[in-house]
């Protein structure tokens, strides 16, 4: 069962005033969720302080990504145990927020678990992430799982933002639904995936030279090529997260009318749009389904203009 931000809080404002307030919690969801904030507010609530107080609170330990490549380190995780095992200097409690707790390097994971397996008296350990699948299994099983929800639009990212303008560009009012159009508009698409491509590959080159600089002189055997496509497979995994995304916000642009439409009650139009949403179906099926990226895309928006079309 998934919270809102309000739920959240008041489940765990009732464990904590029935002192059954467990030691590791892992919250998941998104930023616009209020996932980040909701640790920082939980551990006002056991400290006590204010919002305002709480970064600069002694007895709070962030950690959060570091670095160009975005990874939490082994030292980070280390100095935070050193910390969790000294005294609170104002409070009862100590408080540990780990954010994005997907970025742990593998070693820093592993030093993380044995805090987590053992963690010192009158200690709370606060794991936000949006990506909780990947951590390890042995974390995420002695934490507390905490997902939340929201009904608000998620905010949107660069690439996002992008197409978002293209749809509005070219299905907007006035828009010509043509050949040229469809073409046009999948080059587009393919430019932005190309550039997502690019620094995919180069986040995960950095991340396996840093992976070499910490473990490369002491691993035996072919650790270096295995590691090597890793990282190239995870590449292409974020490529591909990425990908659904500007698919979904094609979706979105039809959804959103769709919506608008179900209120004036118009049924032509309400035919035409959902027709549209079948045909974006399709193009995330296709390209799915293994079908080569551009030729996808250019059968696609081609329909879609077609489909869409008021005429």
């Amino acid at each position: 069962m998934a919270f809102t931000k309000d739920q959240a809080l008041a489940l765990l404002k009732n464990a904590s005033q029935e002192q059954r307030l467990g030691h590791a919690y892992l919250i998941t969801g998104s930023f616009h969720d209020g996932m980040e904030t909701i640790a920082e507010e939980l551990a006002c609530m056991v400290l006590p302080c204010s919002l305002l107080e709480v970064k600069m609170h002694p007895d709070v330990h962030m950690v959060e990504p570091e670095s160009k490549s975005r990874k939490i380190l082994t030292e980070q995780m280390r100095h935070l145990e050193e910390a969790l095992h000294l005294k609170p200097q104002q409070s009862d409690y100590k408080v540990a927020i780990i954010h994005d707790a997907e970025r742990m390097m593998p070693s820093a994971a592993n030093a993380f678990l044995k805090t987590l397996e053992e963690p010192p008296d009158q200690t709370l350990l606060l794991l936000t992430t949006s990506l909780p699948e990947a951590l390890l299994e042995t974390i995420r099983s002695r934490c507390i799982r905490l997902p939340l929800y929201s009904s608000e639009e998620p905010p949107q990212g660069e690439y996002e933002k992008k197409a978002t303008a293209w749809m509005d560009s070219f299905f907007g009012e006035g828009a010509i639904y043509d050949v040229a159009a469809a073409f046009q508009l999948a080059r587009h698409f393919q430019g932005l995936l190309a550039a997502i491509r690019e620094e995919a590959s180069e986040s995960a080159e950095e991340e396996f030279h840093l992976e070499k600089q910490h473990f490369g002189k002491t691993t035996e055997g072919n650790w270096e090529g295995a590691r090597e496509q890793y990282f190239k497979a995870t590449a292409e995994a974020s490529v591909l997260s990425h990908r659904s995304l500007l698919i979904d916000v094609v979706a979105a642009h039809f959804g959103k009318q769709l919506k608008e439409a179900s209120q004036i009650s118009s049924q032509k139009e309400i035919v035409r749009l959902l027709r549209a949403l079948e045909t974006v179906e399709k193009l995330r099926a296709s390209l799915e389904g293994g079908v080569q990226e551009a030729l996808a895309l250019e059968a696609g928006f081609l329909e879609l203009v077609n489909t869409a079309s008021k005429e």
